[in-house]
């Protein structure tokens, strides 16, 4: 039976000496599976205590506890709450993405813990998770939906700072509707976890929908949404032409151009090589590439994983004349008889190319040689497509008065000029690897024809034979 103990501090209020009142019971030594110890055939026990400020607070527990003897789990399960309600909402965190591991990608992982470092930490990472209530999420929510100062990253001292406008004032932006979700998703999730191990009843950020769209206002500074912007045939030609001619990058412009008439993702490109490749000897044939791995730099490593999604492994078929131009392409590829080899390489950095004694020179005063443009790439790494958009393939479309496009857009570029031409939806959502033929609709059914819609065999009109009913009326009067 539990009982109250009652000892001075140190402390003093008023003049008195504070006191402590600690709740004091026993329960019995459970093993790693939770089964009580058993010791010369009787039940080992332990004495347990939990301290309170006031009497009125321990004398609750303590009837509290004594209830709970009369129960089927007794004091043990009781206390073991109350222990994991103290726990920090960091260590159910790390819960979170411990479980997670093995069920999901290890992207994805890496990706939830760097959303909650850098927007949930801060707020609840030390704090006890039992203490968080609906009104700490519902102040959680409005600085995520509240504009908050924009920081530059430095790279010369890998710190951020703070963004300033022309004038010298602090600049602000609102974080993406998506960023916003994933950060919502990791707190509710985190929750989640707390709730099955018994810390909390019931998940506080469910009585805290977000809303169906961010009510702030955008800011002065803050771009609006970026929609897709897919480029013709002749746009595609154009700055192709222009990174291979002006921007003496060759190997980018195919780059490009494969992305654009194959539909792969960023990430799908960077993963490709040379043996996933299949290519006729028969000029004006056409070809296929296999699609089965992805890479992803971090941490100054590239990193292997898998497609998107199950549809996302598939073989992508490649027109006769791409087909050719990549044929021509690996005659000069220094690593064309190792089928591992990356189909696009990197390119080496300005150090990289110092240490290996490479001029890169100015290229626009002497146009480079084939050799001298080969020696600058890095043929054992996989093209960085982030640094190829930023440096020719943005600039090149500035060049040509262009619309600013992102590389994902080559892939739309791919999949709205397929239906432009006539392939079925269904056909071109297999090539472009989407998890359903719902996504291809959704996102492109402004570019499908209407021939593929309708009934290919509509029904007639339906005709009454008038004989019958005739007869059916004959019936009827007599």
């Amino acid at each position: 039976m539990a009982y109250i103990r009652a000892h001075e501090t140190s402390q003093k209020r008023k003049g008195r000496v504070v006191k402590r009142y600690e709740v004091v019971w026993r329960d019995p030594v459970r093993d790693d599976f939770g089964l009580p110890v058993q010791e010369n055939g009787k039940t080992k026990m332990r004495s347990r205590q939990e301290s309170f400020g006031t009497r009125e607070d321990a004398e609750a527990r303590r009837d509290e506890l004594n209830l709970a003897r009369h129960t089927n789990t007794g004091t043990y399960a009781l206390a073991q709450q109350r222990k994991a309600a103290d726990l920090p909402f960091g260590h159910f965190a790390r819960e979170l993405f411990e479980s997670m591991q093995g069920t999901v990608k290890p992207r994805t992982v890496t990706e939830a813990e760097a959303v909650y470092r850098r927007y949930v930490a801060d707020s609840f990472g030390n704090r006890a998770v039992a203490t968080i209530t609906a009104a700490d999420v519902r102040h959680f929510r409005a600085e995520l939906l509240s504009p908050r100062p924009e920081r530059s990253y430095d790279t010369r001292s890998g710190e951020r700072r703070p963004a300033l406008n022309d004038d010298g004032t602090p600049r602000t932006m609102t974080l993406s509707r998506s960023t916003v979700k994933k950060a919502w998703d990791v707190l509710r999730r985190v929750f989640d976890v707390a709730v099955v191990d018994g810390a909390i009843k019931a998940n506080p950020a469910l009585s805290v929908p977000l809303p169906r769209q961010a009510a702030t206002a955008r800011t002065d500074t803050e771009r609006a949404d970026f929609k897709a912007l897919p480029l013709t045939p002749a746009q595609i030609a154009a700055v192709a032409d222009y990174i291979a001619n002006v921007q003496h990058q060759p190997v980018y412009a195919l780059a490009v151009t494969f992305s654009a008439y194959t539909g792969l993702r960023a990430g799908e490109l960077r993963g490709l090589e040379i043996g996933d490749l299949t290519l006729p000897k028969t000029p004006g044939a056409m070809g296929m590439v296999s699609v089965s791995r992805t890479k992803t730099r971090r941490g100054g490593r590239w990193e292997t994983g898998t497609p998107k999604s199950v549809r996302s492994t598939r073989v992508v078929p490649i027109d006769g004349w791409l087909a050719d131009d990549l044929r021509d392409y690996l005659v000069t590829h220094p690593r064309r008889l190792d089928p591992a080899a990356p189909l696009f390489p990197g390119r080496m950095t300005c150090a990289e190319a110092k240490t290996a004694g490479v001029k890169q020179g100015d290229r626009a005063v002497a146009p480079p040689s084939a050799e001298q443009i080969a020696q600058t790439y890095k043929w054992t790494d996989p093209i960085n497509t982030d640094n190829v958009a930023a440096r020719y393939y943005a600039p090149a479309l500035a060049a040509l008065g262009l619309p600013a496009s992102r590389w994902h857009d080559l892939r739309h570029s791919f999949a709205v000029n397929s239906l432009s031409a006539g392939e079925h939806y269904m056909q071109v959502s297999k090539w472009l690897g989407h998890a359903s033929f719902v996504t291809t609709l959704t996102v492109y059914a402004d570019y499908i024809s209407e021939t593929e819609g309708g009934k290919q065999a509509p029904l007639s009109r339906p005709v009454a034979a008038l004989g019958q009913i005739q007869e059916r009326v004959v019936v009827n009067l007599k």
